[in-house]
């Protein structure tokens, strides 16, 4: 009986793979027929795809006019680029440094030996053309150092043709102002800016740059998301466009356009994936944040952003009982003497609404405070353990989170932008997440870039600078004008104070040595 049943089911099996194979064989002829069948492409078919051809030549031809190249002299005086420190652990003392998109991910890198940018022609009177790019292409160049190309191959150079209008570290934004020979005309040079607030996930995306110094590069693919609020070298930006389209290092400060040629975004930013070209996941910034940027940059030289003085985080189900609120953000501490306190606002309120818009996560907050001029009043609906209270608060400006020490922008005998430190006020966050006593006077160091005179010394992130050359350091003003009061090859010897951990700190004093031209 066992010999039968082994037999039957073995059988079984035969005829199981004979059918699958005569199916096999009848899918294949099907196939085959219908290829036969369909022949090559009917004249409609090929007029579609040569329409399509024809929108992006055109595309190409209007826009790869407005883009240009940006060069970053590579004899400066520089520190490790992002693409020169691929690998190497992040510093543990850099107590800012918040989880990147992946651990890979790295802003496209704005300059390396020999490297290049991009940027947009976004306005043009008579000889003078302003260019937007993203800030860290051009941050810490002096204007001597930074050339720009255009898509005839002009080149313009030297510190009397071209200018850091302005640099907006909060945004990556900044304006480059070039003086041209002759005239340009803004119908051939002058982008066509579009409405950001129109894009859909799905349309049509080019991306136009100069990746590995390829200027003029065109690469399409589609709108894949919208609204990405990511963290890049401790700084998060809010509401970036993310695509497909090819984006490679010296694509920054380029263009994302729609079919219709409109630039739609400034490329910034991609996620490698773990190499160093594009994987498919590319990140600009929004046009219409970036022209509220740009037109202030033009008129002044700097960006001044909404503040309201609150820490908040997202409303996670736990917050959500202790709110008694579904949707909106927590409020985990309120600045002292901020507009926030000033309105009555308190830690454990829930925000659920600015000036009647919803919010779902802390950064649709901060990206309506930030977008808003300071000094407008905005309400905002608060809710209270689950008793709904509206606030109105006149916003204060934001204070510079990481304020690169002189930075510099287009000054090229700025000795203090060389130390390679970014410092900041010692807020109440600050000082409750240091545990500092509430009477120390200084500065701390929020970041030290690799391979700087700072990193050389040994200053760290976290250090708190109490005096610089036998003098009081009270802010980052006071700090700001004893670096810059440096002689030629004058060492500049820095107390600091460093609290590891317990409550006596360890006082020293470090002699940090700018780098010279």
């Amino acid at each position: 009986m066992s010999e039968m049943l082994k037999q039957s089911r073995g059988a079984a099996l035969w005829i199981s793979a004979l059918a699958l194979m005569i199916s096999l064989v009848g899918v294949t002829t099907a196939r085959q027929a219908g290829a036969q069948e369909r022949g090559p492409l009917t004249r409609e078919q090929a007029r579609a795809l040569e329409q399509l051809e024809e929108a992006f030549t055109a595309i190409a031809d209007a826009v790869e006019p407005v883009v240009v190249q940006i060069k970053v002299d590579a004899a400066r005086p520089r520190f490790r680029s992002n693409e020169e420190n691929e690998g190497m652990p992040d510093r543990p003392d850099d107590f800012f440094r918040q989880f990147p998109f992946g651990p890979n991910l790295r802003p496209v890198p704005p300059r390396g030996a020999g490297g290049t940018g991009s940027g947009v022609i976004v306005k043009i009177d008579g000889h003078d053309a302003y260019i937007l790019t993203n800030a860290h292409v051009v941050n810490g160049a002096s204007n001597d150092a930074i050339t720009v190309v255009l898509q005839d191959g002009t080149t313009i150079s030297g510190k009397s043709k071209v200018t850091v209008r302005g640099i907006d570290t909060k945004t990556d934004l900044a304006v480059l102002k070039v003086i041209t020979e002759k005239p340009l005309s803004p119908k051939h040079y002058q982008a066509k800016l579009g409405d950001s607030d129109k894009v859909r996930v799905g349309q049509w995306a080019v991306a136009i740059g100069s990746p590995f110094g390829l200027a003029s590069t065109f690469t399409v693919g589609v709108i894949s998301a919208l609204g990405r609020a990511q963290t890049i070298q401790d700084t998060t930006y809010t509401n970036f466009i993310q695509t497909d389209a090819a984006i490679n290092p010296g694509n920054s400060g380029g263009a994302l356009v729609n079919i219709r040629g409109e630039v739609i975004g400034i490329n910034t930013a991609i996620a490698t994936g773990g190499t160093r070209s594009s994987a498919g996941v590319g990140f600009a910034i929004p046009i219409n944040k970036a022209k509220r940027v740009m037109e202030q940059l033009i008129a002044t030289g700097r960006v001044a952003h909404g503040f309201i003085g609150v820490l908040v985080g997202d409303l996670t189900e736990d917050l959500q009982q202790l709110a008694k609120v579904k949707e909106g953000v927590f409020v985990q501490d309120v600045t002292a003497g901020g507009p926030a306190e000033k309105a009555g606002i308190q830690p454990e309120d829930a925000i659920v609404a600015f000036n009647g818009k919803p919010l779902r996560t802390k950064e649709e907050l901060i990206e309506l405070a930030s977008s808003t001029p300071p000094g407008t009043d905005v309400e905002l609906k608060i809710v209270r353990k689950g008793q709904v209270v509206m606030k109105r608060v006149k916003l204060g400006e934001l204070p510079t989170e990481e304020t690169p020490v002189a930075s510099g922008a287009g000054q090229g005998d700025d000795r203090a932008a060389k130390l390679g430190l970014r410092v900041d006020e010692i807020t109440p966050e600050v000082a409750q997440r240091l545990k500092l006593p509430d009477n120390l006077k200084g500065i701390v160091i929020t970041r030290v870039q690799p391979g700087s005179p700072a990193e050389e010394a040994g200053l760290r992130a976290g250090d708190i600078i109490t005096q610089a050359n036998s003098k009081p350091v009270t802010s980052v003003a006071s700090f700001r004008r004893i670096v810059e009061a440096l002689k030629e090859k004058e060492l500049l010897f820095v107390r600091i104070s460093r609290y590891a951990g317990g409550d006596t700190p360890i006082r020293q004093t470090i002699p940090v040595k700018p780098v010279q031209e």
